[in-house]
């Protein structure tokens, strides 16, 4: 049995949500994004999949709460973001450490050298082909971002939950657990380091986290 069918449409709907939240998240800070953080109802999404096995962030959730109630006005949040983004994900004088690209994270094990558009890169290219999709062309970034990959896992799995299409839902539990968690893991293990803004390394555990609820969609379609 698929065990996504055990969540409400409205947890379905949240952990969609969530994924598009997340993505924004990682495209990097501006002022309404930040003005929609400092709101309340930010955490509305999470307290609906909070109770979902494996879910387990009240942690997180709590420590982000704590980070954003530092900020009194969104430009100063947005300012605290956007110095971190910038020197964890784009340029760093000591070298970034944490890439937003799986390209990055593709030859851990082997020992070689990570090369930015590699093959993690061709094959979600291929994906958005075989579902007649394209990256807009306002993104210039390359098809195996972080938040490209998100969108991807937001456009299939949601399809698979509209059309009840249990192809589409499985595809989606597989390219959560055996292309993202993979790279994620690592991603996630590299940022737990920064001490400066632990908002991006918190966002990165719960991602991580919903990941694991979806990527278990599959392994109960294998035992059902």
């Amino acid at each position: 049995m698929d065990s996504s069918a055990i969540l409400t449409e409205d947890q379905q709907q949240a952990l969609l949500e969530l994924l598009k939240e997340i993505s924004s998240v990682f495209w990097g800070p501006d002022q309404k994004k930040c003005v929609a953080l400092l709101k309340e109802s930010f955490f509305d999404l999470f307290e609906k999949i909070n109770a979902l096995p494996g879910f387990q962030m009240s942690k997180a959730l709590t420590a982000i709460g704590s980070i954003l109630k530092k900020f009194a006005h969104a430009d100063a949040l947005n300012l605290h973001l956007e110095e971190a983004y910038v020197r964890l994900f784009i340029s760093d004088r000591k070298g970034i450490t944490t890439p937003l690209y799986e390209s990055c994270y593709a030859n851990i094990k082997s020992g070689e050298k990570a090369l930015l558009m590699g093959q993690p890169a061709v094959d979600m290219k291929k994906r958005f082909t075989s579902k007649g999709l394209s990256v807009s062309k306002e993104i210039h970034e390359p098809p195996d971002h972080l938040s490209i990959e998100l969108e991807y896992l937001y456009f299939i799995l949601g399809k698979g939950w509209s059309d009840g299409d249990e192809d589409l839902i499985k595809e989606a539990s597989i390219f959560a657990s055996e292309i993202m968690l993979p790279w994620l893991s690592e991603f996630q293990a590299r940022l737990a380091v920064e001490k400066e803004c632990r908002f991006y390394p918190l966002m990165a555990s719960i991602l991580t986290a919903i990941l694991e609820i979806i990527a278990g969609f599959n392994r109960n379609f294998e035992n059902g």
